[in-house]
């Protein structure tokens, strides 16, 4: 059964264009810019904030209710 296959026509003058126009492409996007790094990096700290005070809420609603009050023993003097 034959397989179709793409086919790229390059004209005379074309290929040496074509492959400075890959490098280029492939140049271009070895590190990203100032402004993705800002939004990657400012994701990262919102997320972590949501988990620790979603970790904290939790955890606080587990020890209420095997009966720890944390604002209670936050008062109590240390030993």
């Amino acid at each position: 059964m034959p397989q179709n296959h793409q086919v790229r026509v390059v004209k005379r003058g074309q290929r040496s264009r074509v492959e400075v126009a890959e490098v280029d492409a492939t140049e271009q996007r070895a590190e990203p810019s100032e402004r993705e790094l800002r939004t990657v990096m400012s994701d990262w700290v919102r997320e972590h904030r949501e988990r620790t005070e979603e970790y904290r809420r939790t955890f606080v609603g587990l020890l209420r209710q095997v009966g720890f009050n944390p604002a209670t023993a936050a008062k109590r003097p240390c030993r």
